[in-house]
């Protein structure tokens, strides 16, 4: 299965690419943006591994961003998600102007 072929799949995995395509954010947050903006629930053992296995395809890089003493995992798209991304999400607008 090509890449963008399992995003169009599973759109878990494609909003979490668009979110980080927006800007760069930490596990929780991606957590917090499904809620507010979906009213989806995801929990830490979802959005971790899936960050995981985006990060192994090259989708995603991780970085640390220190808050005082308290440490963060940044993630951030990479050049290649950012290709992915978007011929995923011109293939779903070419399969909705379809359905008009």
């Amino acid at each position: 299965m090509k890449a963008e072929e399992s995003l169009l799949t599973n759109p878990t995995k494609l909003y979490t690419l668009l979110l980080l395509y927006e800007s760069n954010r930490h596990g929780y947050e991606i957590i917090e943006e499904f809620m507010r903006r979906l009213e989806k629930k995801l929990s830490p053992g979802q959005i971790y591994p899936l960050l995981k296995s985006m990060m192994k395809k090259g989708f995603v890089e991780v970085y640390d961003e220190y808050n005082g003493k308290r440490k963060k995992k940044v993630y951030r798209i990479t050049k290649e998600g950012q290709e992915i991304c978007k011929d995923s999400v011109e293939k779903l607008k070419g399969l909705f102007d379809a359905l008009k």
